[in-house]
């Protein structure tokens, strides 16, 4: 209970922060702001149609974005720094935007009344972290985005928030996280690599293409086409339905100059195709877990697909919401069955 209160102390916080940044000292054209705002989203099967309490089961995640973010001390903004200059993926001449992210998700299997292990089922398993992004916009058409994600596996906070949830809505508790993956906590991390093209545009329809690589607690490569169409002010580059990994990835605020110049509604959809080579939440990492998977009853290709709207609900709040489909990850048993889960965003702009 103590990280989740440290958790939503550290997001209150940098939020009342953020209410008195002075945006004016890097306001000019092509600069990003100091505070360009933040976003909160919450993943549940709750929000779906079909409400199936196993699989990624929940999440909850709050981003910060502006350039106030590289010099936070729980910022991991050096670090990634280092890492794209030593791959040489920096531009220095492009518009750079930060984000910072915290959150937690929660993995289970379906029958989450049974103390024991389910052994044709997914484990359970955790994950709490921290994520700083950098998304590089080099022209009109074409954008980099890279993240780096630091986290703690096994901890108890999924276990609570999950519980915490039944009781709100009046559902028996879990009964089997003492079985959960890396319990008692194990460090990992995540380095990935998006790059991000528009294809197409007009007033109302935009089509974009990305590829994107990630090595740590998944390791994977995938490719995805995402489309809005609508009432559409925001530039194209900061839409990034395709960059989730279950929980969706840090997002960017927005300089003055692509500010909305008229209230926003679309809807949105897409595609993708993973290859993934490994998933810690199915297979553990270095630390003995009671219950993993090996790799090859894991399904290395899976298609991926989603919907959504977004309203502008006021001058500076955007509501979203959006239905996820993912094909099965494991090859056989019980836990093989395709993943559904729904989530709600709500996005404040400075």
């Amino acid at each position: 209970m103590r990280l989740i209160l440290a958790a939503a102390s550290l997001s209150l916080a940098l939020v009342s922060t953020s209410a008195h940044s002075d945006n004016n000292n890097n306001n000019q054209l092509g600069l990003e702001p100091n505070d360009s705002g933040w976003s909160l989203n919450l993943d549940n099967d709750l929000f779906t149609p079909h409400k199936q309490d196993r699989d990624y089961t929940g999440g909850l995640n709050m981003t910060f974005a502006g350039q106030r973010v590289k010099d936070w001390p729980v910022s991991v903004n050096g670090v990634l720094s280092a890492v794209n200059q030593g791959l040489g993926i920096e531009h220095p001449d492009s518009l750079h935007l930060h984000s910072l992210q915290i959150g937690v998700a929660a993995f289970s299997p379906e029958d989450i009344q049974q103390a024991q292990i389910v052994n044709d089922d997914r484990p359970y398993a955790s994950l709490i972290y921290l994520a700083n992004s950098q998304l590089q916009v080099l022209n009109d058409n074409t954008a980099n985005q890279t993240t780096l994600t630091v986290g703690i596996l096994g901890t108890r906070a999924a276990q609570l928030l999950q519980e915490g949830i039944h009781q709100l809505t009046g559902s028996e508790p879990p009964q089997g996280w003492q079985h959960q993956i890396a319990k008692g906590g194990e460090l990992t991390f995540k380095y990935s690599y998006a790059h991000q093209r528009l294809w197409y545009k007009q007033a109302n329809l935009e089509i974009k293409q990305s590829c994107e690589a990630s090595i740590g607690f998944l390791t994977e490569g995938n490719s995805a086409v995402s489309v809005r169409w609508g009432r559409i002010s925001s530039p194209w580059w900061s839409f990034t339905p395709d960059r989730a990994e279950y929980f969706a990835q840090p997002s960017v605020g927005l300089p003055d100059q692509y500010r909305y110049r008229q209230p926003e509604l679309y809807l949105w959809a897409g595609a993708k195709v993973r290859v993934r080579a490994y998933n810690a939440f199915l297979q553990g990492q270095f630390r003995d877990s009671e219950f993993t998977y090996p790799q090859n009853d894991v399904e290395p290709v899976l298609v991926e697909s989603w919907l959504g709207v977004t309203k502008q609900v006021s001058e500076h709040y955007r509501l979203s919401w959006v239905w996820r489909y993912q094909s099965a990850e494991l090859k056989q048993g019980h836990g093989h069955r395709d993943l559904i889960w729904g989530s709600v965003m709500i996005n404040r702009d400075f």
